[in-house]
């Protein structure tokens, strides 16, 4: 396994797409948010309303960010999820 601290990737994202970049660093998350170029370029024209899909994923680093219970009801939701589709694939009928 490669040190992530050297490693870098480009993501290329389409019109109209953001993007959150989730890591850990040092046992922390770490989070960071991307938009595409034309919803930046949104952004940044103060007569433009904010991007619904830009204000959806900033609400969600927030909530991650200031709700602690948010983390853990998450990642019971997904584990729920995973056994419900593991359940699906097992069965044959």
């Amino acid at each position: 396994m490669t040190d992530s601290k050297d490693q870098k990737i480009t993501i290329a994202l389409e019109p109209g797409h953001v993007a959150i970049i989730l890591g850990m660093e040092d046992g922390q998350i770490s989070r960071q948010l991307f938009a595409s170029p034309d919803v930046d370029a949104m952004l940044d024209d103060e007569q433009s309303d904010i991007p619904f899909q830009y204000f959806l994923a900033s609400a969600f680093l927030v909530r991650l960010d200031q709700d602690e219970d948010f983390v853990s009801d998450l990642a019971e939701w997904y584990d729920e999820k995973l056994r419900g589709e593991a359940g699906r694939e097992e069965d044959p009928s």
